[in-house]
């Protein structure tokens, strides 16, 4: 091999270093998990524990920061500056925009934990509510208020306020919409550009991906639970990983697409359909009884939003809760920024934070009551009714044991097993194109990079529900979860620094335009 050969390899690695730090982890694991289990089910343990004991605290306080940032920002004249600059306009309408927002922001997870995670609390309340008796009357406002702090605003904000914010201001600036970008204001373009860029791109991608990967492997679960009922059909590994192939192969396509078309069609479609089922459990459910208990359980959790936002994080309910959510969330918030500023050119500040950390969790908390509350209200009418399918099955099971004691249940479950399709769909193919946007650097990445995300997260999925398999061929989301808080780790500094740039950037950007208007004026 001669010199000038050399070189181009060494040229090739340089400019595709972010992808290998990307791909190459990811791939890695997956080839380890099909020659040891063991070994790929420690490593994941051992770093969601250190997670969770060395970060839970910092993430506490990051989480609730990046809120009253994003909501400070908003309520003040800089709320004003349009993102994209003063002469962009909206390639979405407001519908289009809250709907692609909820469908990938949401993502499938909503689904998974909306029927699943009420009841829980339900059953037995966190440890900050323990003057709750569990599966009383009295439990069901606290298990509520819990639900909606997990998937309320402060995870909204975190995924998509202050990380958009400086994306979209850096872009204005001609920076690329790459994780690498956020370092720019703390130091220098140079700087950003070497190896710590590289750095900070592929390890965002790692922690988004493996958040994908999680909602897939719930819903994954859900599907052949849901399937297992059937009498020819059997809830079983098998028939797990083939759900994923089938879901990775429709997301696959979609993603491939692109937005105008795959992601904003599948988007729309998700939220009628969404809109469809809400409303059909909510007048064949305890219409009542719903919006009752959707205001006293959203005045519950404002009347102990700090103390449930900063409990004590050596507590192992909040490590195995609170602090694993916002683990998760943070994972995705790189790219999901990135993603909410490419859609949101042509809007406000005060729009997008009102949207982003106001508008979509109070339609999030409405869906968790819908479903949820048809949950429990079944289970106190009839006890038993819903809690033995989750002792039978896990968390998995409530979400069809729900929609199957409800009036025309064959269609709800017909409608619930699309809106968990569709939903895992649009969330996956817009962490894909993310991915391939980041990796490419180009607005429009190639689509055999977007196909090549899209079916590594698949591939992930199954290792990791694999590794989750026991001999009986049940399996656990215990693997999904700390994969997840594993990838978070090295995304943490990074959206730390949103703190400070979004509002300095902001700020920048509005003396600058206060200066225009001025001279114009002279």
């Amino acid at each position: 091999m001669n010199n000038q050969q050399n070189n181009s390899i060494i040229l090739t690695l340089k400019k595709n270093l972010s992808l290998i730090i990307a791909a190459l982890p990811l791939l890695i694991f997956v080839v380890l998990a099909q020659i040891d289990l063991n070994i790929a089910k420690s490593i994941t343990d051992i770093a969601k524990q250190f997670a969770l004991n060395r970060l839970g605290g910092i993430w506490l306080w990051m989480v609730i920061s990046v809120f009253v940032v994003a909501i400070c920002l908003a309520i003040s004249p800089i709320g004003s500056i349009k993102l994209g600059g003063e002469k962009s306009r909206p390639s979405l309408n407001v519908f289009e925009w809250c709907s692609v927002l909820i469908c990938t922001l949401l993502a499938g997870g909503g689904v998974f934990w909306s029927a699943a995670e009420p009841l829980i609390h339900f059953l037995q309340p966190a440890t900050y509510f323990s003057q709750y008796e569990g599966n009383t009357i009295t439990a069901i406002d606290q298990a509520f208020a819990v639900s909606f702090l997990h998937w309320g605003f402060l995870a909204w904000a975190l995924v998509g306020s202050t990380i958009a914010i400086t994306f979209s201001l850096l872009s204005q600036k001609g920076f690329p919409l790459r994780p690498r970008s956020l370092l720019i204001p703390l130091s220098s373009e140079k700087f950003s550009n070497g190896l710590i860029g590289d750095f900070a791109d592929g390890l965002c991608v790692v922690a988004a991906i493996a958040g994908t990967v999680g909602p897939l492997g719930f819903l994954s679960l859900q599907l052949s639970n849901a399937a297992g009922r059937l009498a020819w059909v059997s809830d079983s590994l098998l028939l797990q990983v083939g759900i994923v192939i089938a879901l990775t192969t429709i997301f696959s396509i979609s993603t491939v697409s692109g937005i105008q078309r795959g992601i904003k069609f599948l988007s729309k479609l998700n939220i009628w359909l969404t809109i469809i089922l809400a409303l059909s459990l909510t007048f064949l459910g305890p219409t009542l009884w719903i919006f009752k208990h959707f205001g006293s359980s959203m005045i519950l959790y404002f009347k102990n939003f700090l103390a449930m936002s900063l409990p004590d994080q050596n507590d192992s309910w909040v490590q195995g809760w609170t602090i694993f959510y916002w683990g998760w969330f943070l994972g995705y918030a790189p790219l999901m920024g990135l993603f909410t500023a490419g859609i949101s050119k042509g809007r406000s500040i005060r729009e997008l934070v009102i949207v982003v950390a106001i508008v979509c969790p109070l339609i999030t908390n409405l869906w968790f009551m819908i479903l949820g509350g048809n949950g429990i209200y079944l289970e106190l009418d009839n006890p038993g009714l819903i809690t033995s399918e989750f002792n039978a099955g896990g968390s998995a099971a409530v979400f069809f044991a729900i929609l199957n004691n409800l009036p025309i249940s064959k269609l709800l479950i017909f409608l619930g097993l699309l809106l968990i399709v569709l939903f895992m769909s649009t969330s996956a193919d817009s962490i894909s194109y993310a991915a391939a946007i980041v990796l490419s650097g180009e607005e429009v990445p190639p689509k055999k990079q977007r196909l090549f995300w899209a079916v590594l997260i698949g591939l992930l999925t199954i290792s990791l529900l694999r590794i989750g398999a026991d001999s009986s061929g049940q399996t656990s989301i215990d693997a999904l979860q700390s994969f997840i808080i594993l990838t978070a780790i090295p995304v943490t500094p990074i959206l730390l620094t949103t703190l400070y740039t979004a509002p300095m950037l902001a700020f920048k950007e509005f003396k600058k335009n206060q200066k225009k208007l001025k001279s114009l004026k002279i």
